[in-house]
């Protein structure tokens, strides 16, 4: 009879492009351009195109331009941005067009 702990085999590391990484940006929301700016800890502005860019623009006035940004999805999370806009508070960005 074997009474040693057997131990589960380990998973492999999971890679930064596999896994959800949440930054920290600053919001810009242009809606007569649908256009929105995000710039992160390194200072450059990123921009990409939003269907609802109006109430994205409401939800960030709300939040006095703080957002988090997850790259891998492209989506924008606006904390509290329900309780403005009645809506939800992640945002789908696209890459601006060509």
């Amino acid at each position: 009879m074997n009474t040693a702990a057997q131990t589960p085999p380990q998973a492999p590391e999971a890679s930064n492009e596999s896994r959800e990484q949440w930054v920290d940006v600053t919001v810009n929301a242009d809606p007569v351009r649908h256009v929105v700016a995000l710039t992160g800890s390194d200072g450059t502005p990123h921009e990409y195109f939003a269907d609802d860019v109006r109430e994205l623009a409401l939800a960030t006035q709300h939040t006095k331009g703080r957002g988090q940004w997850c790259a891998k999805y492209r989506r924008l999370l606006v904390p509290g941005a329900s309780r403005v806009t009645g809506g939800a508070s992640f945002y789908k960005l696209e890459p601006m067009p060509a």
